[in-house]
């Protein structure tokens, strides 16, 4: 007998097992601004006859951004992405379900500053061209130097790239990565062999066979720019010797640095891309001058918005389990 998460590794060809978020677009609200479309990580909305919508058979997996951006309030999304099988089998136990606002808190008036960011903040993907002031991006590195650590040890070093041109001359080390892997992963939808390969591959790789990275990559390398047009680049480096997990550690130190660009004024975007392709291609980390105990592990992109992205959108449902006073139980909504 197959096992369970052996079963249609290749997502694109079994549409049968995976489900969009469902969508609603008020055409009479829709003014065809197409931020929405701009904003989309995969490819899943366009423009028709001036009116957003739904691409025929496209992916989305229900990050909201589009709701954010909207500032009509002309889309509405109920459900989220859902894999019902498989080796990408979600863990979502509220599939059609999320509020769009962070509920109330008992014995807690009001929300924080700090909450506020955390709430509203969303990956922006819309820069303006205007350059970043070293001294605001000095700000956000402060605030991820003073990010908790194991045993204290601050396993990080941070490469800063706040020149546009540099930044553009990387770019040709990391779209024919991605141009080549999207490419031979579309095909697989009508080259069995291919698709049998894919279908190995994401069982070893799952996390890089995922269609959603997969659609994203697409995304990213239209119109040819990773960067997604922002103005600057900052690549958190991991030191190898770090104590316990120093990719936890980097990840946190990432976030204080996400959420502090926010509080700024600035937008930002996590850009894994980079990392993978970093892994690939050695020349890539040495024209990032990346040498030994330092790897990288994180990076993301910064810049001023060209619209406002930030806004409350529709997370699932908490999953929690209690322990207190000899007892236990599950709360789950």
């Amino acid at each position: 007998m197959i096992l369970e998460h052996k079963r249609k590794t290749y997502l694109p060809a079994h549409r049968d097992i995976w489900s969009n978020p469902e969508f609603t677009i008020d055409a009479e609200k829709c003014t065809g601004c197409g931020n929405c479309v701009k904003t989309c990580p995969m490819l899943y909305l366009e423009l028709f006859n001036k009116v957003a919508r739904p691409v025929e058979n496209g992916t989305c997996f229900g990050c909201s951004n589009c709701l954010a951006v909207c500032k009509e309030g002309a889309i509405t999304q109920q459900g989220f992405y859902n894999v019902s099988q498989g080796i990408f089998k979600t863990m979502l136990l509220h599939q059609a379900d999320g509020y769009p606002n962070p509920p109330a808190v008992e014995g807690t008036p009001g929300m924080t500053p700090v909450e506020e960011v955390i709430y509203n903040r969303r990956s922006n993907r819309l820069f303006k061209k205007d350059p970043v002031p070293d001294a605001l991006l000095r700000r956000v590195i402060e605030a991820g130097r003073f990010s908790p650590s194991a045993g204290n040890n601050q396993p990080w070093s941070f490469l800063v790239i706040n020149d546009r041109k540099e930044m553009d001359g990387l770019i040709s080390q990391i779209d024919p990565l991605y141009k080549l892997l999207t490419g031979l992963y579309d095909l697989g939808k009508s080259n069995p062999l291919l698709r049998s390969f894919w279908a190995a591959a994401s069982m070893v790789l799952p996390s890089l066979m995922d269609q959603r990275g997969m659609q994203g990559a697409k995304k990213t390398i239209r119109p040819k720019d990773i960067f997604l047009g922002a103005p600057s680049l900052i690549v958190i480096m991991g030191d190898k010797r770090g104590v316990s997990d120093m990719s936890l550690d980097c990840g946190i130190c990432g976030q204080n640095m996400v959420l502090a660009a926010h509080s700024l004024g600035l937008a930002t975007c996590y850009l894994s891309f980079l990392i993978v392709a970093a892994k690939f291609n050695p020349m890539l980390k040495k024209k990032l001058g990346v040498k030994w105990p330092y790897t990288p592990i994180c990076a993301m992109v910064l810049g001023y918005p060209r619209v406002e992205t930030d806004g409350l959108v529709p997370r699932e449902q908490p999953r929690i389990t209690w322990h207190k006073d000899g007892k236990v139980w599950e709360e789950m909504p």
